[in-house]
């Protein structure tokens, strides 16, 4: 079943895809959709790959130089949708003068946490409640073949990063508004409206089956929600991993102003961040 976006009163919108890696490497991946409210269509306006340093200019100033100059030229609302935490675990962010330790804590975010790890180890200082919310409860509602490892907002891996946005957020967040979205997210969430084979999605992150499985993957999404992409841009975004999860924050973001994502479970606030992904009402 197709799901086009839905009518709106502005002539046309723009989505940005940001794939952030670290500073100091050329792995940043952007991508550009165009979106048309009275024709419900969209198109792949550009994708840009290793966003890096400039000559004098720092990597970090070249990729905000680059996001504002593909804002909206009639300065409507841009959505900036990024593969990176918004949100900060609530120990990090806590002002408390004295910490009674998470079993102790009485702040929302924590508390609700506690009420949600099923048992399971709880490190407020690395962990969001979006993210136990996610491996406790949400991925039972896939198959297990497509359960994906979640990154803590503080953990090894996702740390760094988190840092860099939150940098390039001040930056930012006047020109563009910010939304997360997790590419592997959006396509689990997508696996079950798609008509393509179970082994495509479980091979799309592969070296060398990839490229095709991203292929199918685009094609196939594209096709339901109405985006049209050039068979060179289709090509690139296939190619390469980075710019297939630029292009899946892009979409993210779209989702999310049209009003066709996942909705939080009860008690979760909006202060906890949630991060976009396609509603599952349909599908799963």
């Amino acid at each position: 079943m197709s799901r086009k976006p839905t009518a709106n009163t502005q002539s046309s919108m723009r989505f940005l895809g940001l794939d952030l890696a670290g500073a100091r490497n050329q792995k940043t991946a952007l991508a550009s959709l165009e979106y048309y409210p009275r024709e419900k269509k969209v198109f792949l306006l550009d994708v840009y790959e290793r966003i890096g340093q400039r000559e004098n200019q720092t990597t970090d100033s070249a990729l905000i130089e680059t996001i504002i100059e593909l804002k909206d030229p009639h300065d409507f609302k841009t959505v900036l949708g990024v593969n990176v935490p918004l949100t900060l675990p609530p120990c990090i962010e806590c002002t408390k003068k004295h910490c009674p330790t998470a079993p102790k804590c009485s702040v929302p975010a924590v508390r609700w946490m506690k009420n949600h790890s099923l048992d399971r180890p709880l490190t407020p200082y690395t962990q969001r409640p979006f993210e136990i919310w996610v491996r406790n409860y949400l991925q039972n509602q896939f198959a297990k073949d497509f359960w994906f490892d979640v990154d803590e907002a503080m953990g090894g891996s996702k740390a760094p990063l988190t840092a860099r946005l939150h940098y390039l957020k001040r930056h930012l967040e006047t020109a563009v508004e910010i939304v997360e979205v997790w590419p592997k997210l959006m396509v689990t969430s997508l696996s079950g409206e798609l008509e393509i084979p179970k082994r495509t999605f479980l091979d799309y992150r592969q070296l060398e089956s990839g490229p095709h499985a991203r292929f199918e993957i685009l094609e196939a999404v594209c096709d339901y929600y109405s985006i049209f992409v050039y068979d060179r841009d289709l090509k690139k975004l296939s190619q390469s991993l980075p710019a297939f999860d630029a292009f899946f924050c892009a979409l993210g973001g779209l989702l999310k102003t049209i009003h066709q994502i996942e909705q939080p479970p009860k008690g979760f606030l909006d202060s906890f961040g949630w991060v976009a992904f396609p509603s599952l009402e349909d599908g799963n």
